[in-house]
């Protein structure tokens, strides 16, 4: 989970117009071949306004309040001044003050603050992947599906992933009763073709049901999400996911809470204090994949088939990028084929790593110092989207394919429709990311 990035373009020198964005030439008549699936990617998919108010509240539920000592009444956050402390923090580049050594409030108010619009704007990514890319949650005879995000701790993937599984839920049932409806309704007296009477139906068809059967234990769809950060968000994940199957929640007559029902589709998130940089490959092993002798709701063990890197991989390269890239090659020895990985982050100039130094312009340098320092490797400067391809094309070539890529996109939200008062700066705002979205191969 990366830091939030304030703005999204830089201004000219005064006295200096922007140089003017004319397009590229391009041969005529020929045009850039497309990813093989991209066309099949729709991210412009959303919730519905009424789901994405829920979501917002389950963030504010939360929270915005917290409990003291014992016997003491809960007291509300001082959001305003818990914010202003993280962007000080973020600003003077303190990561460990803002989250490693960050006290529960001050993590509780970046999550009021920025998991919220992530949150609202990452809803719309995961629903085009499990609808597009993904199987739906009522196929493959309700498969438990394993989700990790890396960088997660924030909840902003959490909650996001517990709506848009709430909104497949809901269209999977609606799908279901439409279905059972239409054969409800049908006449049993229309004549066949040949101008005779159909039959009476079966005893089976006589005790169908006009409204779904409710799903037991054993067909159940269930999501497992596994959060992982290198700060220790367990208080903030927990509150979340409490909150996600709390009926206390203010919902809407089309979206009454709680988010995620557990009688209709279980959702199950834990939380994982790692470095992913430095795990060994059991440890790595262990959070890519659950174990199978861990305790299920639905008596089997998940399969890992989404793994996010939301705002987290252009930090993990900027702290080391032979152990980022070695991080990467490592989790694809350990992704079964099929695995989709996710990566979002800040777009333009804001991912782009340098390696290398300058060169030293002093004049008063002696001969042998100009001569090291020319000799020296230059600064050079590379994209995160070139060093994420590097790696899972080139190094690992032929066991991932990329099936979306984008370098800028934006999400915008709809102020108008959405309400979220959880106190002054902490409302919500636009957001412009970079997405890429590869698939893994088999052998």
């Amino acid at each position: 989970m990366g830091p939030p990035r304030q703005g999204s373009s830089q201004k000219a020198p005064r006295g200096k117009k922007k140089p003017s964005q004319t397009p590229r030439r391009t041969n005529q008549g020929k045009s850039a071949p497309k990813e093989k699936e991209e066309s099949l990617i729709d991210l412009s998919a959303t919730i519905p306004f009424t789901l994405q108010q829920l979501l917002l509240n389950v963030f504010k539920s939360a929270l915005l309040t917290t409990t003291g000592p014992t016997n003491s009444e809960p007291r509300q956050l001082d959001t305003k001044t818990l914010i202003q402390t993280i962007k000080s923090h973020l600003y003077n580049r303190d990561f460990d003050s803002a989250f490693t050594d960050a006290s529960g409030d001050l993590l509780r108010a970046y999550a009021l603050r920025w998991s919220s619009t992530r949150a609202l704007g990452y809803a719309g990514i995961f629903k085009a992947l499990f609808k597009d890319v993904l199987e739906s949650p009522q196929a493959s005879h309700a498969v438990n599906r394993h989700v990790v995000c890396i960088g997660g701790g924030a909840g902003a993937e959490i909650v996001a992933l517990a709506a848009i599984w709430r909104d497949l839920l809901d269209e999977s049932e609606s799908d279901q009763k439409a279905l059972v409806d239409g054969v409800a309704n049908a006449s049993l007296n229309d004549e066949t073709p040949n101008g005779e009477t159909a039959p009476p139906c079966s005893s089976d068809q006589d005790q169908l049901s006009t409204s779904p059967a409710p799903l037991t234990t054993s067909s159940r769809p269930a999501l497992t999400v596994t959060a992982v950060d290198i700060a220790d968000w367990s208080a903030v994940v927990d509150s979340l996911a409490s909150t996600i199957a709390s009926s206390d929640v203010r919902g809407s007559k089309s979206h009454a809470a709680p988010l995620v029902d557990p009688s209709r589709g279980c959702f199950t998130v834990r939380a994982r204090r790692s470095d992913v940089l430095s795990l060994p490959d059991d440890q790595l092993r262990e959070l890519l994949h659950l174990p199978a002798s861990a305790p299920q709701p639905e008596g089997e063990t998940p399969a890992t088939v989404l793994v996010t890197l939301m705002f987290t991989l252009n930090e993990l390269f900027s702290t080391s990028m032979a152990k980022a890239t070695g991080f990467l090659l490592r989790m694809t020895d350990l992704l079964q084929p099929g695995t989709v990985l996710l990566v979002v982050d800040s777009p333009g100039s804001y991912s782009t790593l340098k390696l290398g130094k300058g060169n030293n312009k002093n004049s008063a340098s002696s001969g042998a110092e100009a001569e090291a320092a020319a000799s020296a490797p230059q600064e050079r400067s590379y994209p995160m989207k070139f060093l994420l391809d590097h790696a899972l094309l080139s190094v690992a070539q032929g066991k991932w394919e990329r099936v979306f890529s984008q370098d800028s996109r934006w999400w915008r939200r709809d102020a108008a429709r959405l309400s979220y008062d959880v106190g002054e700066g902490a409302g919500l705002e636009d957001m412009r990311f970079q997405v890429h979205i590869y698939r893994r191969l088999g052998e």
